[in-house]
């Protein structure tokens, strides 16, 4: 692996974890999570800013790592390598669609 995939793993690995304290941060602090709650985080647009970039860092790094385990394992397994990168960036492009159906 390159040292620009270890430093983007590395970075948008930082980000994911801040978007998981953020949300328990969110989900344990007083007071009920009504639908009107949710509309309010989303159209702040510094939130909206903040999910955007890290929806697709988690998807971008999801296609990096299924390439990267798909090159070691896959000659180990008799599996097509090929199919495992194209089936985990197809995965990987859903997950973000939907995120961006939910986001916006």
């Amino acid at each position: 692996m390159g040292v620009k995939q270890w430093v983007f793993q590395r970075l948008s690995n930082v980000a994911i974890v801040v978007f998981g304290f953020w949300l328990v941060y969110f989900l344990a602090s007083p007071g009920a999570i009504t639908a009107e709650t949710i509309n309010d985080l989303f159209s702040n647009t510094a939130s909206l800013i903040y999910l955007t970039i890290t929806l697709v860092l988690a998807g971008l790094n999801s296609i990096l790592a299924g390439w990267q385990i798909a090159g070691d394992y896959a000659e180990k397994f008799n599996l097509n390598q090929t199919f495992l990168v194209s089936f985990g960036t197809i995965v990987s492009v859903a997950y973000i669609a939907v995120g961006f159906c939910i986001l916006f």
